[in-house]
């Protein structure tokens, strides 16, 4: 029987949440990533479900500390706001490395990485 993300987040306990969700976006984030594209923080928002952007900087940040502990490049980094460039709480990187950081993750083999686990990026952002 095929798991749900939304099931598996409804009955989870709230440390897990944002961690389960990361995985979700882990999977977007790495197909964006390899064609060489960025996502909104609304496109990524309307994929989950939420009314409101709140949610994401959990989730993202799960994934930013996940990528800053294993010597990845910021991923997070291609989801950007309405000017085009990473919200507030992207502490990755200084914005004046936006672009060859950017660069960095669209030239990264994301695909071969065995994707890190819901407890992985849970304990990345404790």
């Amino acid at each position: 029987m095929p798991q749900y993300f939304d099931t598996i987040v409804s009955s989870a306990e709230s440390g897990m949440k944002s961690a389960i969700r990361a995985c979700q976006a882990w999977q977007y984030l790495i197909g964006k990533a390899s064609n060489r594209q960025i996502s909104r923080y609304e496109e990524l928002r309307e994929l989950m479900g939420y009314p409101t952007s709140n949610p994401l900087g959990g989730i993202l940040g799960c994934i930013m500390f996940y990528c800053e502990q294993n010597g990845l490049p910021p991923l997070t980094i291609i989801v950007v706001n309405k000017e085009g460039v990473p919200g507030e709480g992207f502490t990755a990187e200084k914005l004046v490395n936006y672009h060859k950081r950017r660069e960095d993750v669209f030239n990264f083999p994301w695909y071969k990485l065995v994707p890190p686990t819901m407890e992985e990026l849970r304990q990345a952002s404790l």
